[in-house]
């Protein structure tokens, strides 16, 4: 181009016409912000190599910009809140957990890192569409974790759940019923017993067919209940999105294959396990077995959904069982952010640190990638876009 210009150029003092003007492009927009969050590393839960050095910018109640310094300038007049080395990850979310319309756990998960949280089966008295109210406010309070809503879990009379169904017919009825109330996904259960119970009835393959056939056809997942590998089987044909728990008894390699080759989540939940006196160790060696054949995972520790304690915040014990699995840090913190925002329907909202995802964001001390304690040393947590913790001097 340059030699082009010259030759022109020299054209026109030969002849007298006057020197042609480049035209350059015009300069990008400024970026407009709130705030950068800088002098970090950044871990965007893609499972992408973290960024060095990080700079991070908020508008609103979304993400903007996300780059290393050296690519990415702080425009004039933004507030700069530099970490001093910390790690910057994209809020946790808690994608198994029960009796979680209660603000007062809202709370609690969000000052502890977890943002979000899926609630898979209520368990309370009030009425469905006093409940998805509550619900709704945790979209516009940041004080408290975002919730999401299966519905109540979807049994036959008499079997584990509690919205019954008694036909193909009436189980799509029932689909629809909560689908138009609004919540945000359906729970089926195949739980043939626990706690000593033995001998319950279940859902027949049509009607798990007709319940996942009517969440799919509004866009909507569906997770499924089982304790027992022998049912596994029967909830991969069904087709559902995620297995909410790891068996821990004996599973059939083909089983495991049929659900990596559909695309279907584990959320193992082994806290619920070891509360029960599980075999911890078994369901350990059945994820094992489940990410050798490439399969995705969840973190959920079914909080609320056995007897002994759960952790409210990061479950550092689920976290722990990842490990010993053989899950990277990397794959855990994926498995706790975007993973985590797939099953719950929110992948495209949330669950990674890249331009245009609502501004949920994690911020520790250390390198979790080196050692997962770091994950307890909270500096700051931002929940759409606004900072409700901040321990940075």
């Amino acid at each position: 181009m340059r030699k082009i210009f010259l030759g022109v150029f020299v054209l026109c003092l030969m002849t007298g016409c006057a020197a042609p003007t480049l035209i350059s492009s015009p300069p990008p927009a400024a970026i407009e912000a709130d705030y950068a969050l800088t002098n970090a590393t950044l871990i965007d839960g893609t499972g992408a190599d973290p960024v060095s050095d990080a700079v991070l910018l908020v508008k609103g109640e979304r993400i903007v910009a996300v780059g290393s310094a050296a690519s990415l300038v702080v425009p004039a007049g933004v507030k700069s809140i530099n970490l001093q080395g910390a790690t910057i990850l994209p809020g946790f979310i808690n994608a198994h957990v029960h009796f979680a319309f209660n603000e007062q756990k809202l709370e609690a998960w969000a000052q502890g890192g977890v943002t979000t949280v899926r609630d898979e089966g209520i368990v309370s008295d009030l009425a469905l569409e006093d409940l998805l109210a509550l619900r709704d406010r945790t979209r516009s309070d940041s004080r408290i974790a975002r919730l999401v809503s299966a519905g109540y879990m979807m049994t036959v009379p008499d079997g584990y759940g509690d919205l019954f169904v008694t036909s193909p017919e009436d189980a799509r009825q029932k689909a629809v019923e909560e689908l138009d109330a609004g919540v945000d996904l359906l729970k089926i259960s195949l739980e043939n017993g626990y706690a000593g119970q033995s001998g319950l009835p279940l859902l027949s393959d049509e009607e798990m067919a007709a319940i996942v056939t009517a969440a799919h056809e509004r866009g909507k997942p569906v997770s499924g209940h089982i304790t027992q590998g022998a049912y596994l089987e029967r909830m991969v044909e069904a087709g559902v999105d995620d297995v909410g728990h790891i068996p821990y008894d004996y599973i059939n390699p083909d089983v495991l294959k049929a659900m990596v080759a559909k695309d279907i989540y584990f959320t193992p939940t082994f806290t619920v396990f070891r509360n029960y006196g599980a075999p911890i160790s078994s369901c350990v060696s059945n994820l094992r077995q489940f990410l050798k054949l490439g399969g995705k995972v969840a973190l959920g520790n079914d909080y609320g959904g056995g007897p002994g304690d759960f952790e409210l915040g990061i479950p550092m014990y689920e976290i722990a069982q990842m490990s010993r699995a053989g899950m990277t840090p990397m794959q855990i913190i994926t498995a706790s952010t975007l993973n985590a925002a797939h099953v719950s329907n929110l992948e495209q909202e949330l669950g990674s640190l890249v331009p245009g995802k609502i501004a949920d964001i994690l911020v520790v001390n250390g390198d979790p990638l080196t050692d997962l304690q770091a994950l307890t040393q909270i500096r700051m947590v931002v929940h759409n876009g606004i900072i409700i913790r901040d321990e940075n001097p």
